[in-house]
């Protein structure tokens, strides 16, 4: 399915815009939005600090007023017209209208002797401007110094401001909180300087900052009674405190919770006026003891790290599916420029195509043409050397088949006129062994022939008879003649059959030659004892012809005559030992003729196999020259064929 570049390029494609989502979106969760996260968290951490910030500049400006008065009180003279004078500059405060009053709240009989309730206090009344009253000195109230607000500052550090707990005023109903600064006459505790201020102020200002992180902000005090907090109504004479509308508020269980056992954040699923999840951090106010509560709708600490991830995928998707697109119509133009390349590279060996490929680009398709092209001009280059070597070798291997076949011919006849020689030599060794045999028994003849000669010598007086026995005797010598003519004749005519055989073969041939010139002289040899005998028999013959008349000289003449068959029986013998070494050696020259037969059919059967090869190779060699032809689009396909025909037919033939 996915067999070709331009599938696996769009799978690629399609699998790539899969994995850069999954990646946008495993980075956004998995790394991006905790980073997103803690920076929201960064940013309530700082929106709470700059809130806390400024509520605290406030309250230092109330706390310097106060200490101001306390300073006041410690070195201006005890007098009433004086304080009248110089204490409501500095409780006015240019007109602040944050600051309900404040005054001099002295111990008894500091300021005068036996006066217990000596205060100085003045209020901001409803035009705004401070007047002063005198109504706590009353002695039908209960003193002063019993509250907490001035108990809270007897043991202050002189110049601290101790922070009072919110409360409603009496008088007007307003939610507010004093700042009492203990001041000491001759290093004694001497009063109370304090400083009235409104909270109305306090819940404006954080009205007006608290949505900095997309939610609200509320204030505690050091009780936990609520000075501000969206959807509590102030109505009430006395403040409330945070677990008194838990009741009225559910889900500020959770916050009191976290506020009692000092969390620094709790989490709410409804916060109140946002009616969704939130987080709630609280950051505390250490000099006056209030705890600021920052809520921040959950939606808004992951909202950004959403926004991001969409953002991006919306972005980056479409931009890389772009690029994705432009680079798989890129890789198909590529693909089909390769293509393109391939289809004439295959053209380049057909018949009738162009030898070079066309270069219409200057870039990497470019040079891969440019290869090719050159590559192809070298394989023209090899391929016409090889042509060439192709066609030498199948003239050669021509030439070595035809020169193997008439070797084969040549020896197959060699091979014939081997085993016809060894057919003669066989049938000379059976005649050679029958002229031994004839010699054994002549010499056999003769020997008793001696034995009789030499009766006759000892018996001349039976002469006649003897002559008789003689005369007998002189036929039976006169047929062995014959016989040993006879002999001599043919052995002649085999030494000299042999010569020829020994000339026709040549250098092989030597040896017999030798033994068969040997054999002719004793032949001879033989041939001229067998005449000399037979002229001693015609001797013999005419003298028992002329009867007892030489009896006399028949002793003189049987001597002569032992001596001669003496000396034909040396000479039968000589025939008989030459015959005896004839026959050993022709039996020498017929192993010799039978093993170069063997090797001659040996020679033929190598010859026929080299006869074959040698076809098979020019066989080998017309077929690698009609490939090259083929190859270089030339039309040889007659010429190759009619080649590898004729190769098949000598193949054929040889075998």
């Amino acid at each position: 399915m996915f067999n070709t570049i331009s599938r696996q390029l769009t799978l690629s494609a399609c699998v790539l815009m899969l994995l850069m989502a999954a990646s946008i979106y495993g980075v956004m969760a998995w790394r991006g939005q905790p980073l997103v996260i803690n920076a929201s968290q960064s940013l309530i951490e700082r929106t709470g600090d700059s809130i806390v910030n400024a509520l605290n500049g406030h309250l230092a400006r109330v706390e310097g007023n106060t200490s101001s008065l306390a300073a006041l009180a410690e070195s201006l003279p005890r007098e009433e017209e004086i304080y009248h004078q110089a204490f409501p500059s500095v409780v006015d405060d240019n007109g602040n209208a944050t600051i309900a009053g404040g005054g001099i709240w002295p111990e008894p009989g500091v300021f005068s002797p036996g006066v217990e309730r000596a205060s100085f206090f003045w209020a901001r009344n409803a035009q705004g401007e401070l007047e002063f009253l005198d109504d706590y000195n009353a002695s039908n109230i209960d003193p002063y110094h019993d509250e907490a607000w001035y108990s809270s500052a007897r043991d202050a550090t002189p110049g601290q401001c101790v922070w009072s707990a919110a409360y409603r005023d009496p008088t007007t109903g307003v939610a507010m909180v004093t700042c009492s600064v203990p001041y000491y006459i001759d290093n004694a505790f001497a009063g109370v300087a304090t400083i009235d201020m409104q909270l109305d102020g306090v819940a404006s200002f954080i009205a007006e900052n608290g949505g900095s992180t997309g939610g609200y902000a509320f204030v505690l005090d050091k009780d936990h009674n609520v000075i501000d907090l969206p959807g509590v109504e102030q109505a009430s004479e006395e403040m409330q405190g945070l677990r008194d509308i838990v009741s009225s508020m559910p889900w500020l269980q959770s916050v009191v919770e976290a506020v009692e056992a000092g969390d620094e954040q709790a989490n709410v699923g409804s916060a109140g006026v946002l009616d969704q999840p939130a987080a709630v951090r609280f950051f505390d106010m250490p000099h006056t003891g209030w705890t600021l509560g920052l809520v921040t709708p959950s939606e808004q600490v992951t909202a950004l790290a959403r926004t991001l991830t969409r953002d991006l995928l919306m972005f980056i998707l479409p931009l890389l599916a772009l690029l994705l697109g432009i680079g798989w119509w890129g890789g198909r133009i590529l693909l089909r420029q390769i293509r393109g390349t391939t289809e004439q590279i295959d053209q380049l060996g057909q018949s009738g195509s162009s030898r070079e490929l066309t270069i219409y680009r200057d870039d990497e398709i470019g040079e891969l043409r440019s290869a090719v092209n050159r590559y192809s001009d070298k394989l023209q280059h090899l391929f016409g050397d090889v042509r060439g070597v192709a066609d030498a070798i199948a003239s050669e291997s021509t030439e070595i088949a035809a020169g193997n076949t008439e070797l084969s011919s040549r020896t197959e006849q060699q091979a014939a006129s081997l085993q016809e020689t060894s057919s003669t030599m066989e049938e000379m060794a059976a005649t050679v062994k029958r002229n031994a045999d004839n010699a054994l028994e002549a010499d056999q003849r003769v020997k008793e022939s001696a034995e009789k000669v030499k009766q006759g010598g000892e018996q001349v007086s039976q002469l006649a008879q003897s002559m008789a026995a003689i005369n007998e005797s002189s036929v039976e010598v006169s047929s062995i003649v014959d016989v040993i003519e006879n002999i001599a004749f043919q052995t002649n005519i085999l030494a000299l059959n042999a010569s020829v055989e020994a000339a026709r073969a040549g250098e092989h041939g030597r040896g017999f030659a030798v033994v068969a010139s040997e054999v002719r002289e004793l032949a001879s040899r033989s041939a001229a004892s067998a005449r000399n005998i037979n002229g001693l028999i015609k001797a013999v013959s005419e003298q028992i012809a002329t009867g007892s008349g030489y009896a006399q000289s028949a002793e003189s003449a049987m001597k002569e005559i032992v001596v001669a068959i003496e000396e034909v029986s040396a000479r039968i013998s000589e025939i008989s030992q030459a015959s005896g070494e004839q026959t050993n050696g022709i039996d020498e020259i017929n192993r010799a003729v039978t093993q170069m037969d063997t090797v001659t059919q040996q020679n033929a059967g190598l010859v026929s196999q080299a006869a074959s090869a040698a076809n098979e190779l020019s066989l080998q060699a017309q077929r690698l020259k009609g490939l090259l032809d083929e190859f270089h689009g030339s039309s040889q396909g007659g010429t190759q064929t009619a080649a590898l025909s004729h190769a098949s037919n000598e193949r054929y033939q040889l075998t």
